[in-house]
């Protein structure tokens, strides 16, 4: 696709738009979904005991730097970015149990260097619940993804196009309830293979195929009921990484095995106090060992606040902190101790014009670094939207958005700053 059928779908879609703008975050489309009666709810085509909700987006970008290249380097590229995004929900009507299908795409064509950028991100999700008793049920799932790698990631620098990977997720859980008291247990397993790539300097191969894993995550659940609208619980994960050979340090650097194991012990409240604040908040303590000598073991204090106020019928406030322990490919780095918060609201202004802002910061820190005269890489990440959607029936929506993203690293060369205008188009029925 060339640059001057790029600025005619652009026009297309810009025209079909007209003046009105939102940003399409899942808040909104939670808060839209939730008015089951209202005129600009989706309906979908209702075949037998199935409900099809099929849809099209089509997404007008600018991106002010594609690379995510240091701000301070003044090489910065920008792009008009194409985005294609088909995509279906199939949903079960049956009494009891359930069965479901999701997919979605994003098909997109960068104006610039295309050959460098274009990505075409699959995901899909085939998932059921089978109703045992009254108050137990099993809950199972699988899902198949072909996804890219942010360009600003650590793990792949210099690479001469994005860092493509598959996973594949295998879930079931089984829960049951004796009077107050609830038990949910099971497991969820995802295998990761990534593609190798080449360096955009001299062509040198990045393996980035050593980074190839299951990662293994059974876990369980106890709560009790203290009253219908507050619920204590503890819950225990066990985490194992288990990867196919020995890890190259951002696809060319030393190897390491990178094989772990750890857990996750959380206790916490869940409530709903009147549909006017709901939330999940919980504290507890993680760790990870490494089968790699030259790894240092990570641990630390844990928990996460989920939160959602609704300070009036027409406003939803969603807040969200975590505290996780991620993998990396960093030399002589065991993996990455990552905090994140968020808050965003979304106001319905009138029944089709929904307005959208929030903020997020997540704080990367490196742990394990090997050499003492290393110095520990810590990112900071900060990011912001606006937007606001309108809703012009069932089946047409449009929407434009303001996302802002940066990142300070006490590494140099590392710091980068992205501005990304979005005039998005969605068919539905």
């Amino acid at each position: 696709m060339n640059k001057k059928n790029l600025l005619i779908i652009s026009m297309l879609s810009a025209a079909s738009c007209g003046s009105a703008w939102a940003y399409d975050s899942k808040d909104d489309a939670e808060v839209v979904s939730e008015r089951q009666m209202s005129d600009y709810a989706q309906q979908g085509i209702h075949a037998g005991s199935f409900t099809v909700l099929p849809k099209l987006d089509i997404t007008n970008q600018y991106d002010s730097n594609i690379y995510m290249t240091d701000k301070t380097s003044r090489k910065e590229v920008d792009s008009y970015v194409a985005h294609f995004r088909p995509g279906v929900d199939v949903r079960s009507n049956w009494n009891r149990h359930a069965l479901n299908l999701n997919f979605d795409s994003d098909l997109t064509q960068y104006a610039t260097q295309p050959d460098q950028n274009n990505y075409q991100d699959l995901k899909t999700r085939l998932d059921g619940r089978l109703d045992v008793m009254r108050n137990s049920h099993l809950d199972g799932g699988f899902a198949y993804n072909s996804l890219h790698e942010n360009r600003g990631s650590p793990d792949q620098i210099a690479g001469k196009g994005p860092t493509f990977y598959d996973t594949k997720v295998f879930d079931g859980f089984y829960t049951q309830k004796l009077n107050r008291v609830s038990v949910k247990g099971g497991a969820d397993a995802t295998r990761y293979d990534y593609q190798d790539l080449l360096t955009s300097l001299d062509n040198a191969p990045l393996l980035m195929s050593t980074r190839n894993r299951w990662e293994y995550a059974p876990s369980i659940r106890l709560g009790y009921e203290i009253q219908p609208e507050y619920e204590a619980y503890v819950k225990f994960v066990y985490k194992e990484a288990d990867y196919d050979g020995l890890v190259k340090s951002n696809g060319t650097g030393t190897a390491y095995n990178r094989n772990s194991t750890g857990y996750n012990a959380l206790g916490g409240l869940a409530f709903d106090l009147t549909d006017l604040i709901t939330g999940d908040m919980s504290v507890g303590y993680l760790q990870r060992d490494y089968t790699d000598p030259r790894l240092k073991k990570i641990s630390g204090i844990n928990g996460f606040v989920n939160l959602k106020w609704r300070p009036t019928a027409l406003t939803t406030v969603n807040g969200r902190f975590s505290h996780d322990i991620l993998e990396t490919t960093q030399e002589g780095v065991a993996g990455i101790l990552a905090s994140g918060v968020s808050l965003g609201a979304d106001h319905e202004l009138m029944r089709n014009v929904i307005l959208s802002g929030g903020g997020n910061f997540t704080n990367n820190d490196y742990q394990g670094f090997i050499a003492p005269s290393t110095i520990n890489r810590n990112d900071k990440i900060y990011g912001g939207h606006l937007g606001a959607k309108y809703l012009l029936n069932r089946n047409l929506s449009t929407d434009l958005s303001y996302n802002y993203q940066s990142r300070d690293v006490n590494y140099s060369f590392s710091n980068y700053e992205v501005h990304q205008v979005m005039l998005n188009l969605r068919g539905q029925f």
